[in-house]
């Protein structure tokens, strides 16, 4: 949902969304708004805090990153949500960008270490390198688990 603007998102959640929910018998009140689920004044408060602006697609933005199962790709020409999770995650943040050397060590750091991970400047084409990431293909061996992550483990 995070690319669409207002009005397609208005018409997803009214029109499609809201249908298909009473179609399968899941009871929802008129009048009904996503951004009472996904956040509360307190949250809104505190993104608007670390720097988000206060309007309500970047709230709504803040909301959807802060309870997506998936990594966020954020598409930020004008950088308001790159500050914000800067901000937000300024001290669990590696910040790497795919044509820096040794991005692939600092990833796998990362993940070991339990740290956030902002890659700059993407481009079109990823680095298939970041396919099991991105799919969370982890896997269980014994009691601990592992993600495949180049040739390591």
């Amino acid at each position: 949902v995070g690319a669409f603007d207002k009005e397609l998102r208005e018409e997803l959640w009214k029109n499609q969304w809201t249908a298909d929910l009473k179609s399968r018998g899941i009871s929802i009140s008129d009048g009904s708004d996503p951004m009472d689920v996904l956040s509360d004044e307190g949250r809104n408060s505190t993104m608007i805090s670390e720097g988000l602006p206060s309007d309500r697609i970047s709230l709504e933005n803040g909301a959807i990153v802060n309870n997506c199962l998936r990594w966020p790709i954020l598409i930020d020409p004008q950088m308001q949500g790159i500050k914000w999770l800067k901000k937000k995650e300024k001290d669990n943040l590696d910040i790497i960008q795919l044509s820096q050397k040794h991005w692939l060590k600092t990833l796998g750091n990362a993940i070991t270490n339990g740290r956030s991970v902002l890659i700059e400047n993407i481009g079109n084409d990823l680095d298939p390198t970041l396919s099991t990431v991105l799919s969370r293909s982890v896997f269980r061996r014994g009691n601990v688990m592992y993600l495949r992550l180049g040739e390591e483990e």
